[in-house]
């Protein structure tokens, strides 16, 4: 990895039907343990037409080793802290000569008391 991890996290992976049919987590078995991760939060300024006011939005990206086998849908837990992430988008940028870390954009979904 070539960012500088922040924290070791699990990946939780699956959905499970709703007695409805909705899809609903399936936060019981990590897919992955011990993955180095490194999160940036940082705030967006941006301007709502609708109410003619300023917002502030915090964006979250995540960095992790391009081995990490990591998908859009996963959820990301960060057991340092123990915040959860659910996972935006994946990027794997391509250059020449050596693979890149996998980039992803998160949006927090709360936190496991931990």
């Amino acid at each position: 990895m070539w960012a500088l991890a922040t924290c070791r996290a699990s990946i939780f992976r699956g959905t499970a039907p709703s007695p409805y049919g909705d899809p609903v987590p399936n936060n019981t078995t990590p897919a992955a343990t011990g993955v180095l991760l490194a999160v940036e939060e940082r705030m967006a300024r941006t301007w709502d037409p609708a109410t003619q006011t300023p917002r502030v939005v915090r964006v979250v990206s995540g960095t992790v080793p391009s081995t990490a086998d990591i998908r859009t849908g996963d959820r990301i837990r960060d057991d340092t802290n123990g915040v959860l992430y659910l996972v935006q988008n994946v990027t794997r940028p391509r250059t020449p000569g050596r693979t890149p870390d996998t980039v992803l954009e998160l949006k927090r979904i709360g936190d496991d008391g931990g």
